[in-house]
């Protein structure tokens, strides 16, 4: 049996590490799967692993924007399944209208699901629209599915109660973590043990920045903060919605913190990561809307200490290994920074 997987809604970050750690162990003989077919676009199926095994299909649609994306799911991707002859479909995006069975999904995207998240994003604007179309059509799909697997209880009982009852099986499979890499050596420098107040304090929060990611209060917390930790810094990593980075921007300038404050790194390689971790003292998390966290899980798996939303799932992943806060409340976010910096510099 061929297993196709179809990327079309895969195209950067948490999702492309996804499938490609799936693709580094996948093993025919203990699988059941003769190959596996990838489709996706150019782009993004350069950023996977290659194997004997492996069966690349390039689309160049899918380099295009989410309506030409739709486009290929709605009416081209049931004739290329049948070209390369999938025996199976499996979605991580989570959209398939076709007729090819049997076929699995999986929910990654919790925003769809929570629209009392949806008013952070203008009424008129593309992202709500969006919001909008994938509540829609990922209900339906999940619907349909043969398989259907959870990342958490929270996203069971949600996107669950949404989506109606579901024609084939489910279960909730949290996302694992790459040890090799989130691990330190023997060799690997020690983590910052202790602080000095009065020293350079280094957080880092890696996520993209959107508006339920809370960058914005985030930067307010940094300037409240630098007032008693003068050399308090943040690297802010991760691919941008570019409308909310403007905002981002304004926030920046309007706090009056420079690049010695606050330093934003774009999107970096999953590789990239762990040095920055291992630089840091605290890691910041400050999203209020998630399926399953990986940067949460990936730091735990780290060591670096934590300072997080207090928002599910995330105390579900990270229970008592972390100081929680509020995410739209920037005061929230200092008192917990402030807990995670005295404990560090050993202050009751």
């Amino acid at each position: 049996m061929k297993l196709g997987i179809d990327m079309h809604n895969v195209r950067n970050g948490g999702g492309v590490s996804y499938i490609s750690n799936i693709l580094r162990v996948f093993d025919p003989h203990k699988h059941g799967f003769s190959r596996v077919c990838v489709f996706g676009s150019n782009e993004v199926l350069a950023l996977l692993p290659d194997g004997p095994h492996i069966e690349k299909h390039p689309q160049a649609i899918l380099s295009r924007n989410l309506l030409f994306r739709l486009f290929f799911v709605f009416f081209l991707l049931g004739g290329e399944l049948r070209r390369t002859g999938c025996s199976l479909l499996y979605s991580p995006g989570g959209l398939y209208f076709g007729g090819i069975r049997p076929f699995a999904t999986i929910s990654r995207n919790m925003m769809p699901f929570e629209p009392e998240h949806w008013g952070m994003y203008p009424t008129f604007s593309f992202d709500r629209l969006r919001l909008h179309l994938l509540r829609r059509f990922h209900a339906i799909t999940f619907r349909r599915a043969d398989g259907m697997v959870f990342l958490t209880t929270i996203a069971e009982r949600i996107v669950g109660g949404a989506m109606g009852t579901p024609r084939g099986r489910t279960a909730v499979i949290a996302h694992g973590v790459n040890r090799k890499l989130f691990r330190r050596s023997d060799d690997s420098p020690p983590l910052p043990a202790t602080i000095d107040p009065q020293g350079p304090i280094r957080l880092v929060y890696p996520s993209r920045l959107e508006p339920y990611k809370h960058q914005v209060q985030v930067i307010e917390a940094v300037k409240a903060l630098r007032r008693e930790y003068p050399q308090l810094t943040i690297d802010l990593c991760g691919p941008a919605n570019p409308d909310y980075k403007v905002i981002v921007d304004a926030a920046l300038d309007a706090s009056g913190l420079g690049p010695e404050a606050v330093r934003y790194h774009g999107e970096l390689p999953l590789a990239a990561l762990p040095p920055l971790y291992g630089q840091s003292h605290l890691l910041v998390f400050a999203s209020s809307c998630e399926n399953l966290p990986n940067t949460l899980i990936e730091a735990l798996c780290f060591g670096i200490p934590i300072v997080s939303s207090r928002h599910p799932p995330m105390p579900e992943v990270a229970r008592d290994a972390c100081l929680y806060f509020d995410p739209s409340d920037s005061q929230s976010i200092v008192q917990a920074i402030r807990g995670g910096a005295d404990g560090l510099a050993g202050r009751p």
